[in-house]
């Protein structure tokens, strides 16, 4: 029972920590590899319905949704709103794996390609973790879906 607590609680700060606060586009705040990376977190929101990518004109029309109120649909186009502002993330994530050419189309894996490079390309300071830092940040939010997963299932 002291497992389930403990996990729960974290699970529980994790989640809080993560809300959407109705007004305010944290994703303003952050660096451009930052916001790359989240871009690849919500890589969902922004696929084409018959591919695996991700798609300009997806993140175009997600950016001109209005606000609802509902906080995932939300996040979602506060994200898409700010990466349309900032060229060189949205050039990043649209060409880092078409040596600098625009095609419209952004890969799975083009988020962590674009942020890696966003770090990396000087003078901006991005606060950016090692790749090990970010592994670990992974694995760690990783292992907190799978712990709540595993309770969801084993509750009754």
């Amino acid at each position: 029972m002291t497992i389930t607590s403990s996990v729960l609680q974290q699970t529980t700060t994790t989640t809080a920590s993560a809300q959407h606060v109705p007004g305010k586009n944290h994703y303003s705040q952050m660096s451009d590899s930052q916001l790359a990376t989240a871009f690849g977190d919500q890589f969902q929101a922004f696929k084409h319905p018959t591919t695996a990518n991700a798609t300009l004109d997806k993140i175009r029309e997600v950016a001109a949704r209005p606000l609802t109120g509902d906080a995932n649909k939300d996040k979602d186009t506060l994200l898409a709103k700010e990466v349309l502002k900032r060229d060189n993330v949205l050039d990043a994530l649209d060409s880092v794996d078409d040596n600098g050419v625009r095609d419209g189309v952004i890969g799975p894996w083009n988020p962590a390609m674009a942020a890696k490079k966003l770090c990396s390309s000087p003078p901006k300071p991005c606060g950016c973790k090692s790749d090990d830092a970010q592994d670990n940040d992974r694995l760690e939010r990783l292992r907190y879906a799978s712990v709540s997963l595993t309770m969801t299932r084993v509750s009754y």
